[in-house]
């Protein structure tokens, strides 16, 4: 049994300076937010903005110039969930003012990330004038020196840290326009243009909010706002494509777009060897029911097929010498594409972390994934001089090498690893207590107030206790209880597969708090994560 930490937030004060339930104020005082944030979390202003800088001006300018010249202006996107809701966004952006457009989405291993300088040579041989990029291209400097050595203008549409001068004709990024922009998504970026010339698009709402969730933004400023709006959006049927990869009957809500929608997206860069991801904007923007139904399917198709070779590439990793203290773990059976979610689930089940690398064309490319406390980006960083490409972040980085240094870097690492003298220690577990009169149908709801929650307090886990407990139910997948507290009862559900032994009389429950609704019936529920006592 997995011992917890248990908080005990008083919320008084929060509730007083507030006005906010106990409920929800426990879960404030816990978070240890400032007051900045926590007004941030309780606005209950959702007006959309549009930026006014000058340099989303300027973009806007330099189209509306392409439509009156009668342009053809070409749109480089990415294959990740945020460049390809960029890309959507943009293109029906063009469409809608009418004007002359294409886009492309590089293959992810034949090309890699970003503006390449070969397909702006391509851009300039069909007589495009105006490239576009979206979600890429801070960092595209040869591909922008070639376009304006061939007299293509570049605008750059970007929200990835510019590390140095970009030399496009216009830069469009969140550090260039108002403080309440400053966490926009590439696809948030994308949106501000189409504000700017659209004013209100729901269904661009709508893609920048999935891209918001599938790209870990923090949900602060107008990208809580556009996230807000967006699941409205989905929910209304703005975007009638990504309401089919949710499952019948389910609410379109963050979790529902991060655990279905986004993963599904993403699989189509990832197996783009038997999938082409220039095919997901048609996809995205299209209003036939019939099209989107059959495409869907498809997606569903590439997505089981991700799932299965990853299920296979994990069994074959977890197999090899992972002994070591930092695994590096190599073969020539495995998919490049897949390597980040393998290196992630060995790191998850080591708690070591871990790196995954396929062979492609005589170089080594792979990816790595950490545990808490260890800063992958930073031990990568220095001392690995054969790299040709690597970057990423502290808890996930990407990197290729000569085929031929596979032995000497596998040995560098290791050396490296052993040196620095890293021991990974257990996240403490955290719930916050409250009373068992606190659970109630009322209190809970307000909980939506914090919804879409941010990564910095993510949905809360609670912890009552001196409880009356009594079993009602047990099956193959769950276990139900009824539990009765001070002046309350509510209902208890522990699935199986969380691999918790079931306690017949626990001292403490602990899990999230919902709202069971079945047939006329409306209850209180936690959905359990562990016991104590």
């Amino acid at each position: 049994m997995n011992a917890w930490k248990i908080i005990d937030a008083d919320p008084a004060d929060i509730e007083q300076r507030f006005h906010v339930s106990a409920l929800v104020a426990r879960v404030l005082k816990a978070s240890e937010l400032s007051d900045e944030k926590i007004e941030e979390l309780l606005k209950t202003d959702d007006e959309l903005k549009t930026s006014q800088s000058e340099c989303v001006q300027k973009a806007c300018r330099r189209i509306i110039e392409a439509k009156n010249h009668n342009e053809k202006v070409m749109i480089a996107g990415d294959y990740d969930a945020d460049g390809v809701c960029s890309t959507a966004i943009m293109k029906d952006v063009l469409d809608q003012l009418g004007i002359i457009n294409g886009y492309y989405i590089p293959d992810r291993f034949k090309e890699g990330y970003g503006l390449r300088p070969e397909t702006v040579q391509k851009a300039y041989d069909k007589g495009y004038t105006l490239i576009i990029t979206v979600d890429n291209g801070v960092k595209a400097l040869e591909a922008i020196k070639l376009a304006k050595a061939l007299g293509i203008e570049i605008i750059v549409t970007d929200h990835h840290q510019i590390e140095e001068e970009v030399p496009a004709d216009i830069l469009v990024h969140p550090t260039l326009m108002e403080p309440e922009f400053a966490y926009l998504s590439g696809a948030g970026t994308a949106l501000e243009i189409s504000r700017f010339l659209l004013h209100d698009c729901p269904k661009h709402t709508a893609l920048a909010a999935i891209a918001a969730i599938g790209d870990v933004m923090p949900l602060y400023r107008q990208t809580r706002v556009i996230v807000r709006n967006g699941l409205r959006a989905l929910h209304d049927g703005a975007l009638p494509s990504a309401a089919v990869l949710v499952r019948a009957g389910q609410t379109i809500d963050e979790t529902a777009v991060a655990f279905q929608i986004v993963p599904k997206l993403n699989s189509v860069g990832r197996m783009n060897d038997i999938s082409n991801v220039n095919t997901l904007v048609p996809f995205l923007l299209s209003t036939d029911l019939l099209q989107i139904q059959t495409y869907a399917a498809q997606l569903e198709t590439v997505n089981t097929a991700r799932r299965t070779l990853s299920a296979s590439m994990a069994d074959k990793a977890s197999a090899m010498q992972t002994d070591m203290d930092f695994p590096v773990l190599f073969d020539a059976s495995f998919h490049e594409g897949l390597c980040g979610l393998v290196a992630g689930r060995i790191a998850n089940q080591l708690h070591k972390p871990c790196l995954v690398l396929a062979e492609s064309n005589g170089l080594i490319k792979g990816s790595g994934r950490s545990v808490p406390g260890f800063n992958l980006f930073a031990f990568f960083s220095e001392g690995f001089d054969e790299l040709s490409a690597f970057g990423g972040h502290e808890q996930a980085v990407g990197l290729s090498f000569p085929a031929s240094d596979l032995e000497t870097f596998c040995m560098k690492v290791q050396k490296k690893m052993s040196a620095s003298g890293f021991a990974y220690q257990e996240p403490e577990q955290t719930a916050i207590h409250i009373p068992s009169e606190e659970i109630t149908l009322s209190n809970i709801m307000d909980l939506q107030i914090l919804s879409p929650y941010p990564h910095d307090i993510m949905p809360p886990l609670f912890a009552v206790h001196d409880l009356n407990a009594e079993i009602v139910l047990q099956s193959a997948k769950v276990t139900k209880y009824r539990f009765a507290g001070t002046g309350s009862d509510f209902d208890g559900v522990l699935f199986k597969f969380r691999n918790i032994d079931t306690v017949e009389n626990p001292d403490w429950v602990i899990g999230r708090l919902s709202i069971n609704k079945w047939r006329q019936s409306v209850r209180c529920q936690i959905d359990i994560e562990g016991f104590e006592g």
